[in-house]
């Protein structure tokens, strides 16, 4: 028995509301790249040590939403192929389990599965 379980349409659902988000990173970006390339503004009579200083911080800051968006893209590819290939890898499971006792049935003679399974609880 298994302790964990993947519903690939909850998956999907989680991998849709990250793509609904996507406009919003996409104006955070862009908003914030147009606002840290705005600093000529606050030059004052000739006095730049503001604009230096807006400068300065805009640019430590001015790559932070394409490094989420970029992350959160990674994130995203890396959850989608893991669950394809945990639904692969169950999907090649099944399909080895009832070949394998396909084929105990028909070479060796061995009775189905159903056989050996336990009548429920009350039945006799």
């Amino acid at each position: 028995m298994r302790d964990w379980n993947v519903d690939p349409d909850g998956v999907l659902g989680v991998l849709a509301g990250v793509d609904d988000q996507g406009p919003a990173f996409q104006s955070a970006h862009h908003d914030f790249d147009g606002l840290s390339s705005s600093g000529g503004s606050l030059v004052i009579d000739g006095r730049d040590v503001l604009a230096h200083a807006w400068e300065t911080f805009a640019s430590d800051r001015r790559l932070v939403p394409g490094k989420l968006m970029h992350a959160v893209r990674s994130a995203a590819d890396a959850v989608s192929a893991a669950t394809i290939a945990i639904v692969a890898g169950d999907d090649e499971m099944a399909e080895d389990q009832y070949a394998a006792g396909q084929y105990a049935e028909q070479e060796w003679g061995i009775a189905p599965a159903a056989a050996y399974q336990a009548p429920p609880p009350g039945y006799w």
